[in-house]
């Protein structure tokens, strides 16, 4: 929301609840009902479109319920001020607007529990058949203020209102029985649908557990990430489906579940360690780790008679492709040379034999399109990732200045590709992605910001591109685009090059928008790393032949864990 609207929308809120405190003193019935209206249809709007927004003017920290209450309360005081001699109207009015914050309280409660029981309850599943439980579906989530109960707010000072103007508050005594009385059958109701719907959560637990013994899954998938890390997954879909066993993927964030809808493998969300154990069926011999989370991956590696493979989702020289931690696992794949040596022992701690060469995972492969009459350039920035040590992004730093400078090329198209999680650690992150969505739209002619998934599509496309150190580069080389790598933490060419070896194939930006310039000029002429690009990409990949080395590293992982449950059985 932009600022002078954000502060409009503020100071207006602001503004209503001091007229709504002046008139309930004074008494004001009618300027009451009106700043009562304008503050509820506020609070309504705010609670849909920026439930983040405060009413600033009140210079307060309080939320939207705690507002209403206000509201409420002060309409009591508004009955005490103009009827003090009448104590049981103005018993009637605090009785009448307590139930009523109880009441609004009680539907955003049961609206929350309805939502989650119609998505599964204490867990979820897609694509797979439970009996006797519906299948979840997704719902929109819960506004904060229940519509009908906000606008039942208004109807007391309606009453007042009315009674101020005709001199008798027999309307106000009835819109306050009124209220009572759908307060008290909303709760009644609220209770029997509870009643009705509610299961216990073992029971659920063990339903879940059943179906997955039914589907008898060999392979697991297993996945934690932020918002928008779903991607890591889908890139592994088409290979566990090419290996013709029975596969299950296990996320632990909800905000996946709706991706990998009718992907064609049954996924279940599992929120607690306990869930990850309960779900390891016997029939469960290797589990697959695309992400290298290691304070939530420990929930499965902790689960004996389980091969565990660390397969991350992409080749990149980030911190997390060469990771000490990852000698928790059995094994480690990696697409090719490049990959075995950011493990290269004793650095890492992980031996040799337990890495592993199968080929890069990729998605797949657009259909070349007819190009248009300008070179298209691609700014693809990473995302902040889970820690400031990990994160290598360029979109705060520099993102502005990458932008501006590729925009202000006209003998080029730019194409704008931020990362799927892109803002979902630091939201500044995406609220500067969504500035420089708008100034690439704003710039015409066939400048565009593409969605992540599109990106092996620009790639395609593209004559040079902005990358930073993550698995977009490697993609960019795999494409055989001219590159360029924003330089992180004031680090020179050298210290990049060294850090980050693959960098040495494309350009370090140190300088813009000069570097930026000269990069793009060489990439559209001489391209002096088309021969380290060659090479480069030579040393990612140890084949192109990724589905059979996959296949045949996942029959080989199965019969070694067969061999060692079989060597541990007690014999009979």
């Amino acid at each position: 929301m932009r600022p002078v609207l954000r502060a409009g929308i503020t100071g207006g809120l602001g503004l209503a609840y001091l007229v709504l405190l002046v008139s309930a003193v004074v008494p004001l019935p009618i300027l009451f009902l009106v700043a009562a209206v304008v503050a509820v249809g506020m609070e309504l709007v705010l609670s849909r479109r920026a439930p983040y927004l405060l009413p600033e003017a009140l210079n307060t920290g309080l939320g939207v319920r705690f507002r209403l209450l206000s509201l409420d309360v002060l309409t009591a005081l508004l009955a005490a001020r103009l009827l003090p001699d009448a104590g049981r109207i103005v018993a009637l009015a605090i009785v009448a607007v307590l139930l009523l914050a109880a009441g609004r309280d009680v539907a955003l409660v049961f609206g929350r529990r309805l939502r989650w029981r119609l998505n599964g309850g204490p867990v979820s599943w897609r694509n797979l058949d439970v009996p006797g439980l519906p299948a979840p579906r997704s719902t929109p989530p819960v506004p904060q203020l229940d519509l009908p109960f906000t606008l039942l707010t208004l109807l007391i000072p309606l009453g007042y209102a009315i009674g101020s103007v005709t001199d008798k508050y027999g309307a106000a005594i009835a819109a306050q029985w009124i209220v009572i009385a759908v307060v008290v059958l909303f709760l009644a109701g609220r209770f029997v649908q509870y009643l009705v719907l509610n299961r216990p959560d073992a029971d659920v637990r063990e339903a879940v557990r059943a179906a997955i013994e039914q589907a008898a899954p060999e392979v697991v998938l297993h996945h934690a990430g932020r918002r928008g890390t779903v991607e890591q997954v889908l890139l592994w879909v088409p290979a566990l489906l090419a290996l013709e066993r029975p596969c299950l993927i296990v996320v632990r964030e909800p905000t996946h579940l709706d991706a990998l809808d009718g992907c064609g493998v049954p996924v279940v969300w599992a929120p607690r360690s306990q869930d990850v154990e309960l779900f390891m069926v016997a029939s469960v011999d290797l589990a697959l780790y695309p992400s290298n989370s290691t304070n939530i991956n420990n929930h499965l590696l902790r689960v004996p008679g389980i091969y565990d493979v660390l397969v991350g989702h992409g080749d990149a020289d980030e911190p997390e492709s060469g990771s000490p931690l990852a000698r928790m696992y059995d094994e480690v794949w990696v697409a090719g040379a490049l990959g075995r040596e950011r493990y290269a022992y004793p650095v890492s701690g992980v031996p040799a034999a337990k890495v592993k060469e199968i080929g890069p995972v990729r998605p797949p492969t657009p259909e070349p399109r007819p190009s248009g009459p300008r070179p298209t350039v691609v700014y693809a920035p990473s995302w902040e990732q889970v820690a400031d040590a990990a994160d290598l992004d360029s979109l705060l730093t520099h993102g502005e200045q990458i932008i501006e400078a590729l925009l202000a090329r006209q003998d080029v198209r730019t194409l704008f590709v931020p990362a799927a999680p892109t803002g979902s650690r630091v939201p500044a992150m995406q609220e500067l992605a969504e500035r420089l969505r708008r100034r690439v739209a704003a710039a015409g002619d066939d400048s565009a910001t593409w969605p992540p998934e599109r990106l092996p599509e620009a790639l395609a496309a593209a004559s040079f591109a902005v990358v930073d150190v993550s698995p977009a580069l490697a993609e960019a080389v795999r494409a055989d685009v001219p590159f360029a790598v924003p330089a992180v933490r004031g680090l020179d060419a050298a210290a990049m090059h060294a850090e980050f070896p693959t960098t040495q194939a494309g350009f370090v930006l140190g300088g813009y928008p000069q570097d930026v310039f000269a990069a793009l000029d060489d990439a559209l002429g001489a391209d002096e790393h088309a021969a380290a690009r060659l090479a480069l990409g030579r040393r990612l990949d140890a084949s192109d032949e990724f589905t059979g080395r996959f296949r045949a590293a996942v029959d080989q992982a199965i019969a070694v864990q067969r061999r060692r449950r079989a060597f541990a059985r007690p014999a009979a």
